[in-house]
């Protein structure tokens, strides 16, 4: 009897450290604009990382719909001071070398969080589907510290369509 007590006390305990560790959802931190028709998009993520440490997570961007990304990072306080973004695509140009033409794809950076002003929100819409990365890093020295959750919401609204119907 001493001996199940013992067991169920440590399952309780792991347990409850298990999900008192997780992050939370991104739209439990950053509010979502629904005033204004923006939803959710499931493509938002949150998860665990040291300061210093970057993440990279693939994106995909549909057309058609207007996307916004925000990204904030804490243990418990969540601010946008303690995180870095930056939202990059591909460029494929036409390269001629030894009279051979071949094409040459290259990193485009369409957002950086660290060059943006404060009135400058990250805001994509394609006539076409793309795969952009989305790279975040908490702010601080390199894997040192105490671990955060970072979170990054994107937020989706469609767009309307124009033209002669």
């Amino acid at each position: 009897m001493f001996k199940l007590i013992n067991i169920l006390t440590v399952v309780a305990t792991l347990s409850a450290g298990y999900l008192f560790s997780q992050c939370p959802q991104a739209s439990k931190v950053i509010s979502v604009d629904s005033k204004n028709g923006w939803g959710e998009n499931s493509q938002s993520k949150s998860g665990q990382l040291r300061p210093g440490d970057t993440y990279e997570m693939r994106f995909i961007l549909q057309s058609g719909i207007k996307y916004r990304i925000q990204a904030v990072a804490g243990v418990e306080d969540f601010s946008a001071d303690n995180v870095d973004f930056q939202v990059v695509g591909k460029e494929v140009n036409k390269v001629e070398e030894n009279g051979r033409v071949s094409y040459k794809s290259s990193e485009v950076i369409l957002y950086d969080s660290r060059t943006a002003t404060a009135e400058e929100e990250a805001i994509f819409l394609s006539d076409r589907m793309q795969r952009l990365t989305i790279r975040v890093e908490v702010k601080g020295n390199d894997g040192a510290g105490l671990v955060q959750c970072a979170v990054v919401l994107v937020e989706a609204k469609k767009t309307q369509k124009l033209g002669l119907r």
